[in-house]
């Protein structure tokens, strides 16, 4: 069986042989398994490779997520400084935008200023090679979500109140960043898709999101398709009112967590994009056991009309690093046995 051959039968509207399944995100959780730190991958791209390539070649995953847990390393081509600490994904250790002349002068995003980014991409390649039966989906932020990595939270809270065209140079600024990072993995044949995960724009209104946001995560994946890939909107928080709204993204699969229900859902994008969800990564497969998680995913499962098609098996959200190697392993497993 040639998993990444069923997943892109799932976006061309076919029914698959079996129900396609992923953890999304993991990145984190795959290098604590592997016993790597993100702030050694600039010396090590090849043994990072190695070592998530034999994590991910032991699970029952469709699609892989490099680059997960590592979204801010672009930053630090427009002079981010990357802040690693024990338990938390590389962000920022400072903002880098106050003004909205700060973003609009970034008009150019040179990726070769950012080691950790060519570092990753080359553990990237190194995953083609070891993956070649994976859809390989590489993350980077959405656009919102990237305002807020590089300004301070209170300057941008204020700006979406007073400020729109602020707000549009960072979310274009942040388009641009994601662009620089997946370009040379588009040149070079790397990657089928891109994965964006854009929850913050729960935190403004749909009205701000329809104006700005929405036509920047358009525009991505508008780029992103133009040279033959996929797209995938992540989405989590309080998102039942946005829902809708997704579908103008252009998104070929929409991720969405815990707190939509699955089959409202589906029923919404079926024959328009492929739907994935949403088994609580917290609560069922951090926190439960092979009994519960199974129960979760075949009450998941069951909710969907028809999971042959146009839908994927997913985790809610990014998994978290602590997640035990067994309950990812039931997770993965228990779709057979619906």
């Amino acid at each position: 069986m040639n998993r990444r051959e069923e997943i892109i039968k799932l976006f061309d509207g076919e029914k698959s042989n079996r129900i396609c399944r992923a953890l999304y995100g993991a990145g984190r959780w795959a290098y604590r398994q592997a016993g790597l730190k993100p702030e050694d991958i600039s010396g090590n791209a090849a043994g990072f490779a190695l070592a998530i390539a034999g994590i991910f070649e032991a699970l029952d995953t469709d699609m892989v997520f490099p680059g997960s847990g590592l979204n801010t390393f672009p930053a630090e081509a427009i002079g981010g400084s990357l802040a690693f600490k024990e338990g938390q994904a590389p962000l920022l250790s400072f903002p880098i935008i106050q003004r909205t002349g700060d973003a609009r002068y970034l008009e150019t995003v040179d990726i070769s200023h950012s080691p950790h980014s060519l570092a990753l991409i080359e553990m990237i390649a190194g995953l083609r090679v070891r993956l070649p039966d994976r859809f390989l989906c590489a993350t980077s932020w959405g656009p919102f979500t990237w305002a807020m990595i590089l300004c301070e939270w209170n300057l941008l809270k204020e700006k979406t109140a007073v400020d729109i065209e602020f707000v549009r140079e960072v979310c274009d600024l942040g388009v641009r960043l994601s662009k620089a990072f997946y370009e040379p993995l588009v040149a070079r044949g790397l990657i089928d898709g891109i994965a964006i995960p854009d929850g913050a724009v729960t935190l403004i209104s749909n009205d701000l999101y329809k104006e700005v946001v929405l036509p920047c995560e358009q525009r991505l994946f508008d780029w992103a398709k133009s040279r033959g890939l996929f797209c995938l909107l992540h989405q989590c928080g309080n998102i039942r009112s946005q829902l809708i709204l997704y579908l103008e993204t252009g998104a070929d699969v929409i991720s969405v967590d815990a707190s939509v229900d699955i089959a409202e859902a589906y029923e919404l994008y079926r024959g328009k994009t492929v739907t994935a969800g949403n088994v609580d990564a917290i609560n069922t497969i951090l926190g439960g056991d092979e009994k519960s998680i199974c129960t979760a995913v075949h009450s998941c499962i069951k909710a969907v009309s028809d999971p042959y098609q146009r839908f994927i098996l997913m985790s809610s959200c990014d998994i978290p690093p602590e997640t035990p190697l067994d309950n990812v392993q039931a997770f993965l497993s228990c779709a057979e046995s619906v």
